[in-house]
């Protein structure tokens, strides 16, 4: 339940010795590179530029996801079954540089463009043969049609736009020696050829240009008919052609796991080549500068004697709490590091912040099991999360996704016994609260929780005040407003003296907020004016309760989909078999789409109220990921030890 400790380190080792020592620190893992870049003054350094090689190694990745793209269209089920890998980063690298990829790809590759350009010929013929299908009845050639001596003969298409007075029209011209023949009609264009004598052939064509008269372009000179089959024999033949090629490629769908490991090979060597751009270098020196775990010092510099011997300079230090570059590992045990990823949605903490997962856990999980407020859900939920992982090979960041879901429908479960609410009431239990009448109970639950969570909040800022050496700011910025604040609230509901004392406590906590809520500021002036605005931020805290009263609507919302939904089915059970087969689809289908909205809902508004007014109170955030040299991929996780997430 804590940002793991850092120390920063400044190494420096031969420029000779650099792949060596990428080498060493991929297999260490656990090293975070500072960018280092050159002041105008330090003409002696130089930045190390790698781009070379990493555009090589992208034009290899770009390859090979070309091959697997076009290999895993060839699955039957659109998946290789393959079953992750844990391996070594030594042993992912051995199998890297041993598959020959340089070699499978070509001839891959040739099988792929042959199978391409079969496809676009029978595209290309296929496409010739519909322009052509209009015309397979004429017994005459193109080149018949378009070389006559004696006649203006053209063949094209009107559309009904213009078609539709095109007799009339042709009637009014008076053509005594030009007439239209229509072939056939397709998609609201008429195709057509027209005849006309050499003699009307001009004014003709004059008349057909402006009814619309499109030529058609018929690609081939022989007769339409005979193209027709001669394009249907070529089609055999590509098609032919196409089935061997498509028949050599799925003999390399064997190689798809080989692919996918030689994938994770390329990336991770990336990652690694693209370390050494955050050095810096001298003309035989590289000078790196980074972070690494504190309780991992004493393997990195075991890891560097056994590589580089003594051809390296290192220094290690404590890193600064204050130092904005160090980067986050947060570490928590099982049971909480699902809601890490609740934390990085919003934001990694400061290094010299505290780790709020386990805050975030325990109040997350209490809102959204009230949200949803169903023993049934929470059940269906805490089920369904409980199999998924053993069905399906989850990636890990998923797999935290539904750890923290199980956790929810533990707690849907526990509100749901609560509440007495199995499935919206369709089988009655006994609860504490109903949620169909006890709106005041529920409600006044609401902003007892949101109490809880907002002062807890305002105690973690207190705790962080202590620790770094601020007693007094503990009291000024956290004290006075539990008094201010929780002496307000105590007079609403108090009585007689005790409505009086906390009368008391409520405006000494805010004078003591206005005489210390602006010390920063250097005049009387600014001071009273920096008080009298910490003060009117007493206002916030109204509209924060007030949004916890989404966890009274929310499952208020739920519980009534359900049953109203219940009284559907009700009215439709005593219709006989029709009526209880149309119940049952009912029930399952809407109380499914009811409990996908509920958590939906439920999932949302926890994360607002988490980040917005429990983070509010004493979370910035900001910190930098800690970025690994190790890159697991879905299809193999690399082992390395210390923190493996």
């Amino acid at each position: 339940m804590a940002i793991v400790k850092m120390d920063k380190f400044n190494l420096f080792s031969f420029e000779y010795d650099r792949s060596l020592l990428l080498d060493i620190l991929q297999k260490f893992n656990y090293v975070h590179f500072n960018d280092l870049k050159v002041d105008d003054d330090e003409d002696y350094l130089k930045e190390v530029d790698n781009s070379n090689r990493l555009l090589e190694i992208d034009e290899n990745i770009s390859k090979l996801d070309y091959a697997i793209y076009s290999l895993e269209e060839y699955l039957e089920d659109g998946k290789v079954k393959l079953n992750k890998k844990d391996m070594s980063i030594e042993n992912l690298n051995k199998e890297g540089l041993n598959f020959r990829f340089d070699q499978i790809y070509p001839k891959l590759k040739e099988d792929l463009d042959l199978r391409d350009k079969a496809k676009d010929k029978i595209k290309e013929l296929r496409a010739n043969n519909v322009e052509l299908e209009p015309f397979k009845n004429l017994d005459l050639s193109v080149e018949e049609i378009e070389h006559s001596h004696r006649f203006y003969v053209e063949i094209g298409t009107i559309t009904d736009q213009f078609y539709k007075d095109f007799d009339k029209d042709l009637v009014k011209e008076n053509f005594s020696q030009s007439f239209v023949v229509e072939i056939l009609k397709r998609d609201n264009v008429n195709f057509l050829y027209a005849i006309s004598s050499l003699e009307e052939s001009d004014r003709f064509k004059l008349f057909l240009r402006d009814h619309g008269f499109s030529k058609s372009i018929i690609k081939t000179r022989k007769k339409a008919n005979e193209q027709i089959y001669l394009n249907n024999k070529k089609i055999e033949e590509e098609e032919k052609k196409l089935r061997d090629n498509e028949k050599r490629i799925k003999d390399f769908i064997e190689l798809l796991p080989d692919l996918y490991l030689y994938k994770t090979y390329l990336e991770n060597l990336r990652r690694k080549e693209a370390s050494s751009e955050y050095f810096l270098k001298t003309k035989r020196v590289d000078m790196i500068e980074g972070y690494i775990p504190r309780n991992l010092n004493k393997k990195f510099k075991d890891d560097l004697d056994q590589a580089l011997g003594d051809g390296y300079l290192l220094e290690i230090n404590e890193a600064e709490r204050d130092d904005s570059d160090v980067p986050i590992i947060l570490d928590n045990p099982k049971l909480i590091d699902p809601y890490e990823s609740i934390v990085e949605t919003y934001s990694l903490p400061k290094y010299n912040e505290v780790d709020p997962t386990l805050l975030v856990s325990i109040f997350y999980t209490i809102f959204t099991g009230f949200m949803l407020g169903d023993f049934g859900y929470g059940l269906l939920l805490f089920l369904g999360t409980l199999i998924l992982p053993k069905v399906v090979d989850l990636p890990k960041s998923t797999l935290k996704m539904v750890r923290l879901f199980k956790r929810v429908g533990l707690s849907a479960c526990v509100f749901g016994l609560i509440f007495g609410s199995f499935f919206g009431g369709i089988i009655p239990i006994p609860g504490l609260i109903d949620t169909q009448k006890d709106f005041n109970t529920l409600m006044i639950i609401s902003l007892i929780i949101g109490g809880i969570s907002l002062f807890t909040a305002l105690g973690v800022k207190a705790y962080m005040l202590i620790r770094d050496g601020d007693p007094l700011g503990a009291i000024f910025d956290v004290l006075f407003w539990y008094m201010a604040v929780g002496g307000a609230i105590a007079w609403f509901l108090l009585e007689n003296e005790a409505k009086k004392i906390a009368m008391i406590v409520m405006v000494v906590g805010m004078v003591g907020i206005v005489l210390t809520g602006g010390r920063e500021n250097k005049t009387v002036a600014g001071k009273a004016a920096g008080g009298l605005y910490s003060l009117y931020g007493i206002s916030s805290w109204i509209g924060d309760f007030v949004s916890f009263l989404r966890l009274m609507a929310l499952v208020l919302s739920g519980g009534f989909v359900a049953y109203s939904v219940n009284l559907i089915v009700a009215m439709v059970w005593s219709a006989g078999i029709i009526g209880k087969v149309a119940g049952v689809i009912i029930f399952v289908g809407f109380q499914l789409f009811n409990l996908f909205l509920s958590t939906l809902s439920a999932y949302v508004h926890s994360l607002r109220l988490i980040y917005v007014e429990m983070f509010n109170k004493f979370y910035e955030g900001g910190g930098k990921k800690f970025r690994q040299m190790i890159e697991d991929s879905k299809f193999i996780n690399i082992i390395r030890g210390g923190y493996n997430g």
